[in-house]
């Protein structure tokens, strides 16, 4: 069932299997466009990368490095360099060196994974920072056959596999089941996400009138339905009042934020991130939103980039959420991660703490070699055999398990409250009262019984 840890401590559909580097030229043709499949026609006779036995393991991975969440791209990466680091000083994977590539999700992000896996032979696949890029890269992925871990991604359809209950999304107009059966992902999706705030709110704040602002984009929209579909599973009773959503990386809110006003919310949940975070909270407190509501929610805004660009902008006692935070989880593996990862980056401009995706990323890297090692080699199938249902124990979020069905990882959020008490290597707040919540299929499914939203998990 859906569980709530409190901060120091954390937590403690069948379809069948089908060959990871199966063609399916339906679904490949619906995601990719027929030019990607024409051109990818001569390749068909080896369309996987890898390294084979010899020479160092390759691992390849896609982000966005430009624009609106260049800070969120090349803080993943950070996290993925330190891992393999690590990874080679205590002698690599199978005894061989771990290197890795990225790059820019850039103007045709299926093109730079393809180009990854059939030209520079990567072993395993990272990414992405995009839910709408991850669902159209969905049969590009799923053709190249190499694992491919998420660490970055909320949309829950990614690794929804139940078509028969939810529709195909590659194949059926509305279907949102879109399981790809070589990816994984590390990091807690929309699903967990907004189940966990959703509980929050209901177990800790006496509102009714709910607001919504969020990004005019896949993961926006989603959360918000997830939150409203969770609240409602959960019995609370609330009136929304207003829902806006400017444009990604829109320069600015205010029509949209004097909206949320006029409409005299308690509760105001928003769902950016990134640069789209930082414009809100600066033009939201302007024009004076935090001192007239209860609360402000975001779905993963609690991000040291976020709150070190905002400084003194950034109001104290309000809930922002995230996939890890740095002060959230007080174990071994954590420590281990926090220590590696600010010896790794001091001296330089890097914030040392890992961003919200930190710990996702780190354990994406470190599953790979658990399930490298077990397999007795890279082979793709073999990799992707010893990934479903893997436990890796040693996470910095405590111990994950990645469900041999969706692959999804049972990881979980962290809520937490803004507040200079946390000890953070920047000028601005950090979160305290921390509370991570982690959800299990069965309950998602009864609480989100008449919203034909997929679990995901």
């Amino acid at each position: 069932m859906g569980t709530r840890v409190t901060n120091p401590r954390t937590m403690t559909d069948d379809r069948t299997r089908q060959g990871s580097a199966r063609v399916n030229r339906r679904r490949f043709l619906a995601g990719a466009g027929a030019a990607g499949a024409t051109g990818l026609a001569g390749c068909l006779d080896s369309i996987t990368g890898g390294s084979g036995g010899e020479g160092p393991i390759r691992l390849g991975g896609v982000y966005l490095l430009s624009g609106i969440a260049e800070a969120l791209g090349a803080a993943s990466r950070a996290a993925a360099e330190v891992a393999v680091d690590v990874i080679n000083e205590d002698g690599g994977i199978l005894g061989r060196e771990v290197t890795a590539q990225f790059r820019d999700h850039g103007e045709n992000p299926q093109q730079q994974i393809r180009s990854l896996v059939q030209e520079e032979n990567v072993d395993a696949m990272l990414g992405l920072t995009s839910s709408g890029v991850t669902l159209a890269s969905g049969p590009t992925v799923e053709q190249l056959g190499v694992p491919f871990t998420l660490t970055d991604i909320g949309t829950p359809f990614i690794t929804e596999h139940d078509v028969d209950t939810y529709g195909d999304y590659y194949e059926d107009e509305g279907g949102t089941a879109a399981g790809v059966n070589n990816l994984f992902r590390t990091n807690a999706n929309t699903s967990i996400t907004t189940y966990g705030m959703a509980k929050w709110a209901v177990d800790n704040l006496d509102v009714t009138r709910v607001a919504n602002i969020g990004p005019d984009y896949a993961y926006g929209t989603q959360t918000w339905d997830y939150f409203k579909a969770y609240s409602e599973g959960l019995g609370a009773d609330y009136e929304y009042v207003e829902s806006v959503f400017p444009s990604l990386g829109a320069s600015d809110m205010t029509p949209q934020i004097n909206q949320v006003l006029s409409a005299e919310p308690e509760l105001v949940f928003t769902s950016f991130w990134a640069g789209d975070a930082v414009t809100f909270v600066q033009q939201a407190s302007e024009q004076g939103l935090f001192d007239q509501v209860t609360d402000v929610f975001d779905t993963i805004g609690a991000d040291p980039t976020v709150f070190s660009a905002l400084g003194d902008t950034m109001p104290e006692g309000f809930h922002y959420s995230g996939w890890y935070w740095h002060s959230a989880y007080d174990n071994d593996n954590n420590q281990n991660f926090l220590d590696a990862y600010a010896n790794a980056y001091e001296g330089t401009d890097t914030i040392l703490i890992p961003s919200f995706t930190g710990g996702s990323t780190w354990a994406a890297v470190f599953i790979y070699k658990q399930a490298m090692e077990a397999a007795g080699s890279t082979n793709p199938d073999d990799v992707i055999a010893e990934m479903e249902g893997l436990t890796f124990a040693e996470d910095p979020r405590g111990s994950i398990t990645l469900d041999a069905d969706s692959h999804q990882a049972s990881a979980p959020m962290v809520i937490g409250e803004t507040s200079r008490d946390d000890d953070v290597p920047y000028d601005g707040v950090g979160l305290t009262n921390t509370e991570t919540y982690t959800l299990d299929r069965s309950t998602a499914t009864d609480l989100l019984e008449g919203s034909d939203l997929p679990p995901g998990v």
